[in-house]
């Protein structure tokens, strides 16, 4: 058994910056510096500019040809080699590192150093594309993951922050070192001050998610037209896409475009938002925001989202903090909406939420993660 005391920490963009992966580099880099474990931060994110050419020259072609691609810079056999070029220097400059951590399942160290190497992600990217994209890879796609798989096979141990891909991992690669140890909660501020009953009151629906989201956005405020005439004092609250990314909106939306939690007016605003209120809402079909639902759950919010898998497999297939939504021409969101907003156990619904997630903390996934590495590091 080895005591970890120094990680090299690859990530795909700068640690110490929140906008990067949904602010999980940041708060594991946090985690790890308040148990003492020194953190040597590598950047490996590639060129802006390089990345650019890339899109105007060989991309361009490419996407004509093959139209849907999800092949990128990113993915190129080029930028795999800067990586490794990257890597290379960053074990001269901390050599007494005792592993090497990725913050991504595309790209590893074990040609280049003898250093365990610790993977960890939240989907692969075969994954990315057979569930999400619902396709097979195209030829270029499957390039990358015979590089991507290589990693994986090759790698003293994986971490998965979902349990649905943490299964599927299971059941396809060979290597028996892949762990799930549950999911955190990426919040910068404690849930204190919040009233549930106001909360009620407040009438105040809550939407977060990037364009990405776009058809959850859409079906939600087709939703909020109807209730708004029943309930004419209804607002909603639009984190992650600005009025430019629809073609018209109904009076009471309120669109607040990406919210920097780096920044201090982002930040005062977001929890602002979060903790006044009534219900949290994002239907998108497959995927629905599945962190920015754990914060609101952290701040006694009830929610409404997709019966999607990596949520049902956490919090099983009844839920006593919220309504599953499911995508059926007999079911309608107006119905769900108005039963939580008329709730005789609203305030039992936003108690069940925080429960059910105030032990997702970096301390305790931290304390799980270096003691897994340590009992099974030689």
């Amino acid at each position: 058994m080895i005591k970890i005391k120094e990680i090299n920490m690859f990530t795909t963009g700068d640690s110490s910056d929140l906008k990067v992966f949904s602010n999980v580099p940041y708060f594991f880099a946090e985690g790890l510096l308040a148990k003492d474990i020194k953190v040597n931060r590598i950047n490996i994110a590639h060129s802006s500019f390089i990345d650019f050419l890339y899109r105007h020259t060989f991309l361009r072609i490419l996407k004509a040809c093959k139209k849907g691609t999800s092949y990128t810079y990113f993915r190129s056999k080029i930028y795999d080699r800067t990586v490794a070029r990257k890597i290379k220097k960053a074990e001269r400059r901390f050599p007494d590192a005792d592993i090497n951590l990725f913050m991504t399942f595309s790209f590893s160290s074990y040609k280049v150093s003898k250093k365990p190497v610790v993977l960890f992600g939240d989907w692969t990217y075969d994954h990315y594309i057979t569930h999400f994209k619902g396709r097979e890879p195209d030829y270029f796609e499957k390039k990358v993951l015979l590089r991507e798989n290589s990693c994986i096979e090759n790698s003293n141990m994986i971490f998965v922050l979902f349990p649905g891909v943490y299964q599927k991992m299971k059941s396809v690669y060979n290597n028996e070192n892949i762990y799930y140890l549950g999911n955190v909660i990426n919040s910068l501020e404690l849930p204190v001050g919040i009233n549930i009953n106001k909360n009620k009151e407040n009438k105040r629906l809550l939407f977060v998610g990037k364009p990405d989201y776009k058809e959850g956005a859409l079906q939600l405020i087709e939703c909020f037209s109807r209730l708004r005439k029943a309930y004419p004092e209804l607002k909603l609250d639009i984190i992650g896409m600005s009025e430019s990314n629809f073609n018209s909106l109904p009076s009471g939306v309120l669109c607040h475009g990406y919210l920097d939690k780096g920044k201090s007016k982002d930040k005062e605003l977001f929890y602002k938002l979060l903790k006044e209120a009534t219900v949290f809402i994002n239907t998108t079909p497959k995927w629905g925001a599945f962190s920015a639902t754990l914060e609101a759950m952290y701040f006694y919010t009830p929610v409404i989202v997709t019966h999607y898998k990596e949520f049902v497999e956490t919090f099983g297939e009844n839920i006593d903090f919220g309504v599953y939504y499911t995508h059926n021409e007999n079911i309608d969101l107006y119905n769900i909406v108005e039963q939580v907003l008329e709730s005789p156990n609203y305030e039992l619904m936003a108690l069940n939420a925080y429960d059910k997630v105030k032990d997702f903390t970096w301390d305790n996934y931290i304390t799980k993660f270096l003691s897994t590495i340590e009992d099974n590091l030689k």
